[in-house]
């Protein structure tokens, strides 16, 4: 009862104060990409681009721990002015993310005090060098009021642990002190989170939300544009999978990331093994008043959303119909923290994490259906800003509990997509978090059993059991269409960046219907989500070549693990219409000139080989430059064919590997075996890739940069 009074109150509050969320902007914060700036510096030639897109005087005025820079603008704007703003900001390739600066008055309320305790702190330290912990730990010790220990570390995030559990809010205190210290530069509590979902009742055989007139996302209709692509990999970091037949195919191989044995409930710590074995609890089992519930296989129902088999026969339809689920398992009994979260959030975008095997498949959407209360932490902020550097695409969950959505983490998070959820109605659900920081609203189901939402699960209690279809309530089930819609746009046009995904996820979603809540107050988001409209408004990627180039297509042939690219029209025509069965679009692509008179002044030809089957090969080689392509020509005669001297044009990096403004870096992978096979990306997700996968990269170094090729 009471947190169905607390969600009642919920909506009397957007009913009531519409005017508050419409705020004028005079202040902005923005996140460099790391190849434009190293966090908190500022380059002239970087500030006059931002004034540039911005269209008004930028100045500084201050930077955050974690390297975002904020500015004053030279001028109060009002709220649809600054959100085009924004808009042109994230729009460009320089700019990770861009947002308002929320005067702090603005803030529903106080963080409700938490009834959870914790025992680690999640601290980044100045600078570069290795710490002296025999002096740093007993300073620390000092700050917080309790010894310390060295726990591990995560990237550049130490994790510190106490020898007891104390309150959540306690340790969020110790944070703060830590900082005071001038060697640390943030410190977080980890805290615990919670998948996002309210408590159910399964099986009603009905997915209202994929077509539903009002309150759907019109999924038939973006079915005709694009089905999904097997090359688009989507990380589900949550409570692991469990075998569905609906999910037969679909699941690559995971990770298990709680490090707590307790939390974990499969015998163990961390393992290659990502799934779940329940997360039924009893009373008291999580905490003093915390009432058990049985166990709800997460994971497995947020996967099916996402990528469910569809037009197979059996079961519900998933709304990606190709893209491949990477499980990664971080909630398990009693929820997950937050370090744990960090490790495989970085894991899943291909990071090395200390005593994990490498991610061969780094993930380029994150679907994030869990969360915890407070503030983001700031060494979580380091590692989205790393995962938009890198391309990847982060939607979470605005949270279940009819709050300020700016009070839950990692809804409240810079650079991520944060969704909220709406009934069948179109309107806000009883439960869902609201704001300012919510990005859109998707379907999470409120009401009757008809109205709520229908996916994969298990019907095991303790432990798994069979599989079988489930209904459920809650923002856990809205991010995961909004994580599909992001992969069909990927399949689309591969060369999408996470901010220009999230414009048009925002920029195309339907309007509230009349006299909703949310229609009223402006605190749901743009609008509902609209699947069809995001990618009527996903140009094609071999559509959009830039003036006088076309588009270099890449292959992938499976049986011998080659990849191939053309640039001819005739030949792309020919190997998509008689070599389907061998060779399959990989989705990715870049752009080059095929006529040396529209390429500008020194373009250089790219030469293409073909290794003989007979020698074992049955390759393709590529070479820009001149040197290499004569010593092929003259040591491997009879080995390697010149096919095309010319096969298209590109332009060469600087001596330090730099490509010149409006051009992007192309980098060459080698397979290091006698079938000679390379790969050639501009995706820094498939970059990870192919370093994890030990293919050798090639090209001028420090990145190793072979060529460059247009925007």
């Amino acid at each position: 009862m009471l947190q169905r009074s607390l969600c009642r109150f919920g909506l009397v509050l957007l009913l009531a104060a519409p005017a508050a969320w419409a705020q004028d902007v005079d202040r902005i914060r923005i996140m460099l990409h790391p190849s434009v700036a190293a966090p908190g510096a500022l380059p002239l030639a970087a500030l006059t681009k931002l004034q540039a897109l911005a269209g008004v005087t930028l100045t500084a005025s201050g930077i955050t721990r974690t390297g975002a820079l904020e500015f004053a603008l030279g001028q109060t704007l009002p709220d649809a002015d600054a959100k085009a703003l924004l808009r042109r900001l994230r729009e460009d390739r320089s700019v990770l993310w861009a947002e308002p600066i929320v005067p702090a008055g603005i803030l529903a309320k106080s963080l409700p005090q938490s009834p959870f305790q914790g025992r680690k702190l999640m601290v980044r330290l100045a600078g570069d060098a290795a710490p002296d912990w025999n002096v740093l730990l007993p300073r620390l010790t000092d700050l917080a009021g309790m010894p310390l220990a060295v726990d591990r570390r995560i990237g550049d995030v130490w994790v510190l642990s106490l020898a007891e559990a104390v309150p959540e809010d306690m340790l969020a205190d110790m944070a703060e002190e830590l900082q005071l210290d001038s060697a640390v530069q943030y410190a977080d509590p980890a805290r615990r989170a919670f998948p996002r979902r309210v408590p159910n009742d399964p099986l009603y055989p009905q997915q209202w939300a994929l077509s539903d007139a009002i309150g759907g996302i019109n999924a038939p209709a973006a079915w005709d544009l694009q089905i999904g692509s097997s090359g688009v990999t989507v990380a589900v970091i949550d409570t692991g999978i469990t075998a569905h037949p609906d999910l037969a195919g679909r699941i690559l191989p995971g990770y298990d990331f709680i490090s707590d044995p307790t939390i974990a409930n499969d015998g163990g710590g961390r393992d290659a093994d990502p799934s779940d074995p329940g997360d039924g609890t009893s009373d008291n089992e999580c905490g003093d008043g915390i009432p058990g519930e049985p166990s709800f296989f997460h994971g497995t129902f947020v996967s099916g959303l996402i990528a469910a088999n569809t037009d197979n026969g059996i079961g519900i339809s998933g709304l990606d119909w190709n893209a491949k689920i990477l499980p990664v398992r971080a909630l398990g009994k009693c929820g997950g923290t937050f370090d744990d979260i960090l490790d495989a959030l970085l894991w899943t975008i291909g990071v090395p994490v200390a005593g994990v095997p490498p991610n061969p498949n780094p993930a380029r959407v994150i679907n994030l259906s869990l969360g915890g209360i407070g503030s983001c932490p700031q060494a979580f902020q380091d590692a989205i800003n790393t995962a938009l550097a890198q391309g990847a695409v982060i939607v979470a969950s605005a949270g279940n509990d009819s709050e300020d959505a700016m009070d839950s983490a990692p809804a409240n998070c810079s650079g991520v997509i944060t969704i909220g959820a709406s009934t069948r109605g179109g309107d806000i659900t009883q439960y869902s978090n609201f704001g300012r920081r919510v990005d859109l609203s998707a379907p999470g189901g409120d009401g009757q059993l008809a109205d709520w939402i229908l996916s994969t699960g298990n019907d095991g209690v303790a432990g798994p059991g069979s599989p079988d279809y489930e209904f459920a309530v809650g923002t856990s089930f809205s991010a995961p269409y909004v994580s599909a819609t992001a992969s069909l746009m990927i399949a689309r046009n591969a060369n999408l960046t996470p901010g220009r995904i999230q414009d048009i996820i925002t920029g195309t979603a339907r309007s509230f219907p009349s006299g909703t809540a949310c229609g009223v107050s402006g605190q749901c988001g743009s609008g509902l989500l609209d699947t069809s409209l995001a990618l009527q408004s996903t140009i094609p990627g071999v559509s959009v070549a830039p003036p006088g180039t076309v588009p270099v297509i890449e292959y992938y042939r499976s049986d011998k693990d080659h990849y191939f690219m053309s640039a001819d029209a005739a030949e792309i025509a020919f190997v998509d219409s008689a070599l389907g069965g061998l060779f399959q679009r990989t989705g990715e692509l870049f752009y080059a000139w095929t006529d040396p008179l529209l390429a500008p002044l020194g373009a250089v030809p790219v030469c293409r080989f073909y290794g003989s089957a007979a020698a074992l090969i049955d390759s393709h080689y590529y070479t820009a430059n001149a040197t290499e392509c004569q010593f092929i020509l003259n040591h491997y005669p009879g080995i390697w064919t010149l096919e095309r001297a010319a096969a298209f044009y590109v332009v060469l990096p600087d001596a330090n590997g730099a490509c010149a403004a409006g051009m992007l870096p192309v980098y060459r992978f080698f397979n290091n075996r006698q079938d000679a096979n390379q790969r050639h990306t501009i995706d820094l997700s498939v970059r990870r890739a192919m370093l994890n996968r030990a293919w050798v990269p090639q090209g001028v170094p420090p990145d190793q940069v072979i060529f460059c090729t247009p925007i």
